[in-house]
């Protein structure tokens, strides 16, 4: 487990600032504001679950994809990420396992056997395009990368998360959020999933 490193933490700031249309491909779960689990965005039609990053379309109807698995593509301009396709895709990432004090949760990517998987785990989101088009929504200040390696013949690579056994933890939320690098040398991320500790 190793900490961002900073100049690159400071990178991913710089790029989330940034209100230029910038090309993205994100994957997440698309809901309205009040199902996000934010309390920014309660009036925001369309939105990623637990991250909050509104969505927009002149083109397409959003709310027909309303709680399911998505891959969208589209262009971010620092505040709406405005989707110019979407398709149904499966989930990618998953935090499984019991989040309560003193036990472990598991951090699963999902993705093509021979792939390569990459788990990282922050205390918040944010939305940034920091390299080509991959939708980074890990909070970079809080990020950790938790394990990488190559994803197993059921299609799955795995790493521990260690929840102390402390009582001020309780209430705790964190997210994770997986980078996946294909046989091919092609680059993708997962959807965010998230996980509250309880005692």
């Amino acid at each position: 487990m190793s900490s961002i490193p900073a100049y690159l933490s400071a990178l991913l700031l710089a790029a989330s600032s940034l209100v230029a249309q910038t090309p993205v491909v994100a994957r997440g779960e698309v809901t309205d504001g009040s199902a996000a689990g934010c309390y920014y965005c309660p009036g925001f039609s369309h939105v990623i679950k637990f991250t909050g990053t509104q969505l927009a379309s002149p083109t397409i109807n959003l709310a027909l994809y309303h709680d399911q698995m998505c891959e969208m593509v589209g262009t971010w301009n620092g505040t709406v990420l405005e989707v110019s396709s979407i398709q149904v895709v499966s989930e990618s990432f998953s935090i499984g396992g019991n989040s309560s004090i003193g036990h472990t949760v598991r951090l699963t990517t999902q993705a093509t056997p021979g792939d390569f998987g990459i788990n990282l785990a922050a205390l918040g989101t944010t939305f940034a395009v920091p390299f080509l088009d991959l939708a980074l929504m890990m909070d970079p200040a809080s990020s950790l990368i938790m394990g990488g390696g190559p994803v197993n013949g059921n299609g799955e690579y795995k790493s521990d998360l260690d929840i102390p056994n402390d009582p001020s933890l309780v209430g705790l939320r964190f997210f994770g959020q997986a980078a996946i690098i294909t046989s091919a040398g092609a680059m993708y991320t997962s959807n965010v999933d998230a996980k509250e500790v309880t005692p």
